[in-house]
């Protein structure tokens, strides 16, 4: 069948998110891959709403789902359609992907991996649509039960809204194909013994989100507690372009890097994003400096805007074995100038349960994406570990007791090896090796 006209708002996304991507070769690929994500477009044509299972790397849309079904679906999780120009992309994963290499911890890798691609589809959107939000809460328990995402042991993540394409060009002829899979009928898929027994536990402890409110006011996510003034179009702009040259560096160069180059990368973490995320009390950021010229060793409270606290929290310092160390061994990080740590108060992630762990999840993952954008724009290379030592991070950190460590960037000069280029290959914690 022809690709939709509806259809085509949603794939100019996926394409400006490629962009970038090497062809080829298996080079792991930086914060924000497409794979092995798999994305559901809900379009809201002149025929009425139907369900599109996209494959980007293969350019294939499959028709899936039509008609009162889908109306229904989404009226009962309070995802209707407001017009005819607005789609849905459900980001979904399967988190055992990562837990099969990484055990328990896995699953908030699977999370933080969601996270980056959320927020680096929802840059790219927020610049090419005349409104873009993505809703981390919706209820999309109907939509899962209508595509049966639970028969092939699927989570749906979140939803990112579209609403009427304003910068993006429909893709070229025969760029894309679309097949009708509707009447497909579809075999039982027997699950291997390891993907049933991760299904099963976390199936125990899933949670329902709440209909979430089309008109949430961006939020600055570095704090959260209270609505930042939108975006303003040029930054959306600066933001997407950023995007197509962002990398993930493989290794640090000797040497410091300039306090105010670090600044200018932090403040990009202060940029408001339409998103549903509840305001979070004792989340934050800390960035450890070890080589900063301009900026004594130590770690200090970031805030908005890029600033950091006067005076550093704590002057715990580490050695170039130390850091290597306490990141599980990682020999290409020992070079690193300067680090930021994502964490949360212990008290408030977990008292909401599973979705307070994945809200704080999705935070952190978001910030540390904005961040990836920041260091693009000041020259700093970058990259992002899930991999280390919590307790010792904590205490270069100078965090409370009360603090929990979610998520560490690791920045520095630019090193001698290829960074990380290809957005189409799966994601590194899902790759078997």
């Amino acid at each position: 069948m022809a690709v939709p006209a509806e259809l085509h708002a949603a794939l100019a996304l996926f394409e400006a998110s490629a962009q970038g991507s090497a062809t080829g070769g298996h080079s792991a690929p930086s914060a924000g891959a497409l794979q092995p994500y798999e994305l559901r477009v809900v379009t809201g044509g002149p025929d009425g709403p139907r369900v599109f299972s996209v494959d980007v790397a293969r350019r294939t849309c499959y028709l899936t789902h039509e008609g009162e079904e889908v109306d229904k679906a989404l009226c009962d999780g309070g995802l209707a359609l407001p017009g005819p120009d607005t789609s849905l992309v459900l980001l979904v994963v399967r988190p055992w992907l990562s837990i099969r290499k990484y055990d328990e911890r896995g699953y908030l890798y699977a999370q933080l991996d969601t996270a980056h691609l959320g927020t680096h589809l929802l840059c790219l959107a927020a610049a090419g649509h005349r409104r873009a939000q993505w809703l981390t809460g919706a209820a999309t328990g109907p939509l899962n039960t209508l595509l049966g995402l639970g028969d092939d042991y699927l989570l749906p993540h979140s939803v990112l809204l579209l609403d009427g394409p304003a910068g993006h060009r429909p893709p070229e002829p025969g760029a894309w194909s679309c097949t009708d899979h509707r009447d497909t009928r579809r075999s039982p898929r027997r699950p291997e013994h390891f993907e049933y027994r991760c299904w099963q536990q976390l199936a125990e402890f899933r949670h329902e989100g709440p209909t979430a409110s089309s008109g949430t006011p961006p939020l600055s996510l570095l704090d959260g507690t209270e609505a930042a003034a939108p975006p303003q179009p040029a930054q959306l702009a600066r933001l997407a372009r950023l995007a197509a040259v962002r990398r993930s560096a493989k290794d640090f160069g000797p040497g410091p890097v300039p306090a105010d180059a670090l600044r200018r990368a932090l403040a990009a973490m202060s940029t408001p994003l339409p998103t549903d995320l509840p305001p979070a009390d004792g989340f934050g950021a800390t960035l450890v400096a070890r080589r900063v010229d301009g900026l004594a060793p130590g770690a200090y409270r970031v805030l908005r805007a890029g600033t950091e606290d006067a005076a550093p929290r704590g002057r715990v310092t580490s050695s170039d074995d130390d850091l290597v160390r306490i990141c599980m061994g990682q020999e290409h990080l020992r070079h690193t100038a300067a680090a930021v740590v994502f964490h949360g108060r212990r008290e408030q992630v977990f008292r909401h349960g599973m979705a307070g762990i994945d809200h704080a999840l999705l935070r952190a993952g978001a910030l540390a994406h904005l961040l990836y954008l920041g260091a693009t724009d000041a020259d700093v290379a970058i990259t992002t570990i899930g991999g280390f030592d919590a307790a010792a991070w904590h205490r270069l950190a100078g965090l409370t007791d009360q603090d929990e460590v979610l998520y560490v960037a690791m920045l520095g000069p630019r090193g001698a090896a290829a960074r990380k280029t290809d957005r189409l290959q799966g994601a590194y914690a899902h790759g078997g090796r």
